[in-house]
This record gives structure tokens, sequence and C-alpha cells, in this order.
């Protein structure tokens, strides 16, 4: 017995050494966060090693429909992916808040591959986030681009999060792996909250090749949804605009239901 216990403590540390998220980049890209003209607070949640930062905006009006969680795309930060930049932006306009994580970074140069072992780290802290807004808010929605798309499937795919009320997926893909951990069509399949799988027709060719493989794992959630974003001459993160019009658009008619909660006052 102590010998097994042994080897697990050795296994886990071994995991950790190799696949935790690379902190020194991570602390980087707070240092260039710090550097510009912040648009929202940096805020940093969860403890001690597992700490990590976020940037909040919150709606421009009292009236607050929710809260967006944000995950960018690979190797980036919460206000690089300029697809994450312009949502954590417009989406508080039209009065949901927004919360854009930092997710686990491998080092410069990984490929989305490389990053399927950090997915559980990924979820962790999404989990986090989620905890901590719904101490205030209870009408919770994750949108994430490419790799944060995988990322955010992952966690909701995973983790009973009552306070989570819907998914959109940006440029998911279905990709060829062994890992235990990315396997799409698995996770689309336990998710039956309202669900957006937005791509383009000159996106990638994978994720194209890969729509109906997403549509049929999702044929039991009769709130899935798939939508084709087709553009003459650039790919769907070249008109953002057309993202946030779709995404809101959507979310519109599925929190339909969703309580109106007013933000109280408070003294400066």
């Amino acid at each position: 017995m102590i010998i097994k216990l042994f080897f697990f403590t050795l296994a886990s540390l071994f995991y950790t050494l190799s696949f935790g998220s690379d902190l020194a980049r991570e602390q980087e890209n707070v240092d260039e966060i710090n550097a510009l003209p912040q648009y929202g607070k940096l805020t940093w949640l969860g403890e001690g090693s597992q700490r990590f930062a976020s940037l909040y905006a919150e709606t421009e009006s009292s009236t607050n429909l929710g809260i967006v969680i944000l995950l960018h795309d690979i190797g980036s930060h919460p206000d690089k992916d300029p697809l994450i930049y312009e949502l954590r932006r417009k989406f508080p306009e039209r009065n949901w808040g927004t919360l854009a994580l930092q997710l686990p970074l491998r080092e410069s140069g990984a490929t989305d591959a490389d990053y399927y072992e950090l997915l559980p780290e990924a979820t962790q802290r999404i989990v986090t986030a989620v905890q901590h807004v719904a101490k205030t808010n209870t009408q919770i929605v994750i949108v994430g681009h490419q790799l944060g798309a995988l990322m955010g499937l992952h966690a909701a795919g995973t983790e009973i999060m009552p306070e989570l009320k819907a998914i959109i997926t940006i440029g998911l893909n279905v990709p060829k792996n062994e890992s235990i951990y990315a396997q799409t069509e698995d996770l689309i399949a336990r998710i039956q909250i309202p669900f957006l799988d937005l791509y383009s027709a000159l996106g990638s060719t994978e994720v194209i090749a890969t729509a109906r493989k997403r549509r049929m794992a999702a044929r039991k959630n009769l709130n899935y949804r798939q939508d084709k974003l087709n553009y003459s001459n650039s790919p769907y993160w070249g008109d953002h605009a057309l993202v946030m019009k779709r995404s809101y658009s959507w979310l519109t008619r599925v929190s339909k239901d969703f309580p109106v909660l007013v933000k109280e006052k408070q003294d400066n």
C-alpha cells in the first residue's frame, strides 16, 4: 500500500511538473495588461498556486442580464485574443457583464495537442470563476474561442454547475487525438443546456469538415444550434461585429426566461 501511494504521489508530481501552466508566461501577460489602459478591472481568482488573473467588466446600466465568461484561444490572454477583446467590451453595452479568464499556458510555440493535458487545469479555473460569479449572479454563460471553446466544453461536460445556463463555442474542432480529455464528441453529447456552435465558412478546414460530427453528437440536445457564418473575404474573426450580433441575438432568445437582476448601488 505504501509503495502504491508513493508511486501515485510521484505520478501526480510528474503530472504537475510536466503539464502545469507556465506561470512565468502568465505573469508576463499580467505585466502586459497592467502596462496598457484597462477596460474593466483586473481580478485575481483562486488561492495559492491555483491563483490566476481575470478581467471583469460590469454592465453600463443598472440592468444586469447575467455574466459571460470569456475563454481565449491558444497561448493568449484575457485582452489579447482579438475576438475576446471585442466581445468583452460589447456584451456590457448590452447588459451582460463579462469575466475574461487567463487560461493555462504552455511554452511559446506549443500546439493545440500540447495543451490537451491542461484541460483539467482549465476546467478548475472555469469552475472557480463560476463559483466566484455565482455569489452575486446565477445567470452565467460560457463563450469560448477555438481552444478556449474546447476548454469551456470540457468544463461544461465534466462538472456540475447549476448556474451555467448556456455555452457558445466559436471555431470548435473535433481533433483526432488519443487524449482522454479532448474527446469533443463525447463532451458535446453530455451537454443539455442551450448550446450555440458557431463556425466560419472560411475558417479551419478541420472545423468545417467536422461540423456534421458535432451536430450528430448533439442530436439529443433540443437546445443545440449550429450556425455557419459565411463571409466573402475573411474568416469569422475578421468580422467581430457579426459574431457579436449572432451570439447576442441567440442568447437573447434562449435567455428570455432568465430573471433580470438589478445591481445595488454601492457607496463610493
